[in-house]
C-alpha cells in the first residue's frame, strides 16, 4: 500500500508541477497547460497491475497545478498540495466510481485545504 501511495504522490506531483511551470514560467494559459499535461500523461505506460491510476493521478495533479502563482510561492507548497491530493485520491479510491468530476474534486479540495491552512497559519 505504501508503494501504491508513493506512485500516486509522484504522479500527482509531476502533473501538478508540470502544469504550474507551464503556465507560470512559459505563460501558457492554465487550461492549455493542464490539457497538454493530461494528454501526454495519458500516453505514459504503467504496469497493468496499477491499472490507470497513475495516469489519472497525473491528470488530477494537472488540475491542481492550475492554481494561481499568487497562492503558491515555492515548490514545497506544490509538494504539500500533491501530498493532500494523493491522500485524497487513495482515500476515495472506491468512492464515486462511475461518477464524473472525481479528479477535479480531488484537485479542488487539496488546493482549497492548502489555501485555508495557509490563510490560518500565515
Amino acid at each position: 500500500m505504501l508503494k501504491f501511495f508513493f506512485i500516486k504522490f509522484s504522479a500527482f506531483f509531476s502533473g501538478c508541477l508540470l502544469c504550474f511551470v507551464m503556465h507560470t514560467e512559459f505563460n501558457l494559459p492554465a487550461v492549455i497547460a493542464a490539457s497538454v499535461v493530461g494528454l501526454f500523461g495519458s500516453f505514459i505506460p504503467f504496469p497493468k497491475s496499477l491499472n490507470i491510476h497513475p495516469n489519472a493521478a497525473i491528470y488530477a495533479g494537472s488540475f491542481a497545478g492550475m492554481c494561481s502563482s499568487s497562492l503558491i510561492s515555492s515548490y514545497w507548497e506544490l509538494g504539500f498540495i500533491s501530498l493532500l491530493g494523493a491522500c485524497l485520491y487513495v482515500l476515495t479510491l472506491n468512492l464515486f466510481s462511475g461518477f464524473g468530476g472525481k479528479l477535479g474534486s480531488i484537485a479542488f479540495v487539496s488546493v482549497a485545504v492548502f489555501a485555508l491552512a495557509k490563510g490560518v497559519f500565515v
